[in-house]
């Protein structure tokens, strides 16, 4: 199975293979019967900022190997506002919308303390990153995850997480993991924190090495990233990010240990590494070859990191999906071989998608923004929201940057400044959200209480990022395709761009289909909770997805 799985079949081999999925003798649609899975191995793959519109059925590795062979949800999308890593991880496996797990953003604004906080930051010192002085642990995370409920109903499963960033290694791996994984740029190997262990499996240290790049999973890396001209735009693009080159080939395994870490972090080689790690984890911890259900995820981070510096369209974001889609061809090909193909299952999704470069846009004729260049500075939000302060309040000897915060990108107004000058702060949000929307590029500011009234549309999808006590005081819609960012391009919109992601379930007795159901990433966990049986919590916001019965045929 694992062979026809990579090989290119002709169109009528196609029709013959999947017929009999869809209708059997009588005409009548057929439906694969749910498994009654009590071993195995379940494997969820986040893949960061991968948009829906790059999945190829064409690519020959895993990636393609999952498009055809697997329920492809062809409308999936996030079903909150803010499209950003931490929340976008963490509504996969919680069934949780961002309004209920906890987080929303990668950071967050701490009410209580007065104090922007990272979305996973743990202020107890058992939390403490082995190797590091940070401290991460998901307890910010207010939600339990599909690992847990796993646990929960069969104590003899094992869960374990990998990812090159922590948030997404701690936000699919749950609150009680067996393991968690991550790699960190400050030291330039894989770790973990006091809240799981105090020290590393003895082979999660053998794969670090006792100097990564000269022992380690980093020693035979290339110097440099080599890749072609590309077919999407020209190479070396106006608004790219030159940190590491616009062209190739960008270093890789060159420099002092900081800078080889730095780059290899921001390359396509990240991914080939996670999953090495991965499968260590896969054979050393026996997942999937025991007498019980398993479950593994894989937070994959080179689209993200690539498509940052490149945008979406560019020759090392090409060549980065090509690498992908081989290193997923060489994951599943090893997990068929280690577990089994009728004890494999597979999900792959992402966390949010991305912008293109607003010059692309431009040059295309095809940009929604009111801004000619569709690139906002970040100075130029600052001095609307200051001018607006000091003209009506800090006029004309006061500061303005005393009366509101900015850090992390949370707005928030100093009510302790301003009930000392005798204002309402409610007043000062207002001003704010005036200023604010009077810029051609934003189209709209949302405050707490219009959210809390919000049914439908873009209202519904911000107030579901809007978390009481941790957030800030407006949440700021921009047009679509603007963008604020001086280099480069980002995510973080209610836009299809940054929304519109891929969703593929794979393994036994799934339908094989282009399945065009409007489906969301908070549908994952319960999905999968109820495909195998395991007990889930009540009043999930996801929804339980059929993988067995097949669409409707036009």
């Amino acid at each position: 199975m694992v062979q026809r799985r990579f090989q290119i079949v002709c169109f009528v081999a196609l029709s013959l293979v999947f017929r009999p999925s869809f209708a059997d003798a009588d005409g009548e649609r057929s439906a694969a019967q749910k498994p009654s899975a009590e071993t195995g191995l379940v494997v969820v793959i986040a893949v960061d900022q991968l948009r829906r519109d790059r999945l190829d059925e064409r690519l020959p590795g895993g990636l393609g190997a999952l498009i055809r062979e697997g329920r492809w949800f062809t409308q999936a999308t996030l079903g909150h506002g803010v499209s950003t890593t931490c929340p976008g991880h963490a509504v996969m496996l919680t069934g949780l919308h961002p309004n209920r797990h906890g987080l929303p953003s990668n950071t967050f604004f701490d009410r209580a303390e007065g104090t922007v906080r990272y979305c996973l930051d743990d202020q107890d010192p058992a939390a403490r990153v082995i190797g590091g002085r940070e401290r991460r642990s998901p307890r910010n995370m207010t939600a339990n995850t599909l690992g847990d409920w796993l646990k929960a109903a069969k104590p003899n499963s094992k869960t374990f997480s990998v990812a090159a960033k922590d948030r997404a290694a701690i936000a699919l791996g749950g609150q009680g993991p067996d393991g968690v994984f991550w790699f960190s740029r400050d030291h330039g190997r894989f770790t973990s924190s006091g809240y799981y262990m105090n020290t590393l499996p003895v082979y999660v240290s053998a794969f670090n090495g006792k100097e990564p790049t000269e022992d380690g999973f980093m020693a035979n890396l290339p110097a440099s990233w080599q890749h072609g001209e590309g077919q999407r735009r020209p190479d070396d693009y106006e608004g790219e990010d030159p940190k590491f080159s616009r062209v190739s080939g960008h270093p890789v395994n060159t420099g002092n240990a900081e800078a080889i870490a730095g780059a290899v972090f921001q390359s396509p080689f990240m991914d080939s590494i996670t999953i090495d790690l991965a499968l260590e984890v896969v054979r050393e911890e026996r997942l999937g070859q025991r007498d019980t259900l398993d479950l593994l995820t894989i937070g994959l981070s080179a689209t993200d990191t690539v498509g940052h510096l490149y945008g979406p369209r560019s020759a090392e974001a090409e060549d980065a999906l090509i690498r992908l889609d081989q290193d997923l061809g060489r994951l599943m090909t090893s997990l068929a071989a280690m577990v089994g193909d009728e004890q494999l299952w597979i999900v792959l999704t992402a966390d949010h998608g991305v912008a293109e470069l607003p010059e692309w846009r431009a040059a295309q004729g095809a940009s929604q923004c009111p801004v000619p260049e569709g690139r906002i500075g970040y100075l130029d939000l600052g001095r609307t929201l200051y001018w607006a302060i000091y003209t009506s309040f800090s006029w004309p000897f006061g500061d303005p940057r005393d009366w509101i915060s900015l850090e992390g990108g949370h707005l928030v107004v100093n009510r302790d400044k301003a009930r000392a000058e005798g204002v309402d702060p409610q007043e000062v949000i207002r001003v704010l959200e005036e200023a604010l929307e009077s810029e051609a590029y934003v189209a709209a500011a949302w405050r707490e209480d219009e959210l809390a009234e919000a049914a439908s549309g873009a209202g519904l999808l911000m107030a579901r990022s809007y978390v009481p006590g941790r957030t800030g005081d407006l949440l700021v819609q921009l047009h679509e395709d603007c963008l604020i960012d001086d280099l480069g391009t980002t995510h973080g919109s209610l836009y299809g761009y940054d929304r519109d992601v891929p969703l593929i379930f794979f393994g036994p007795n799934i339908g094989v289909a282009k399945d065009p159901a409007v489906v969301e990433t908070v549908d994952i966990g319960p999905t999968l909770a109820d495909w195998f049986d395991v007990p889930m919590p009540t009043g999930l916001d996801g929804k339980i997805r059929s993988l067995s019965e097949l669409p409707a045929l036009d």
